[in-house]
């Protein structure tokens, strides 16, 4: 994503699966990664999918705002931190 041609985000899109959203810190909380994310469900050719940190508030937040919700699935990413499937139904 570029704002007045400097980077400032990306994200990547396999089929339905959007990984690596990423807003650099001095421009969050401006809508663009509202932008961003909405931009990625529209490149989606599957059920747009995602996973998160379980830790990660302002994520989770983003996504269940546009409608993604828990499918349930996880994976154990160490004994005490998990990452959290999303998709959007």
């Amino acid at each position: 994503m570029l704002v007045e041609e400097k980077p400032i985000g990306v994200v990547s899109v396999t089929k339905g699966l959007i990984e690596d959203l990423y807003i650099l810190p001095d421009m969050q909380n401006m809508g663009l990664g509202t932008k961003l994310l909405l931009y990625a469900v529209g490149q989606c050719t599957d059920t747009p999918t995602l996973w998160i940190l379980e830790n990660n508030i302002n994520a989770e937040r983003l996504y269940r705002r546009i409608g993604f919700k828990e499918t349930g699935r996880k994976n154990a990413i160490t004994n005490k931190l998990d990452e959290i499937e999303f998709a959007l139904t």
